[in-house]
């Protein structure tokens, strides 16, 4: 897996998994895991975005892609 796709997953899971634990009202903004949330657009309520799951997302997928083609 090259570093873009790596990126382009981890963009998604950081915007999606966020958004499916409810987003600002839900489990996601009152629990250990609002650590690294942002809200990427100020007049837009729903979004938000998790920096650690972007990062290592994108980290974990590219060593495992990577261990597992050889």
């Amino acid at each position: 897996m090259k570093w873009l796709s790596a990126l382009l997953v981890g963009a998604l899971l950081a915007f999606l998994l966020p958004m499916a634990f409810g987003g600002q009202e839900g489990f996601w903004m009152t629990s250990w895991t609002k650590w690294g949330t942002i809200r990427p657009f100020a007049h837009s309520p729903g979004f938000l975005f998790s920096l650690p799951l972007f990062v290592g997302s994108a980290i974990a997928l590219r060593l495992f892609f990577n261990w597992h083609s050889r």
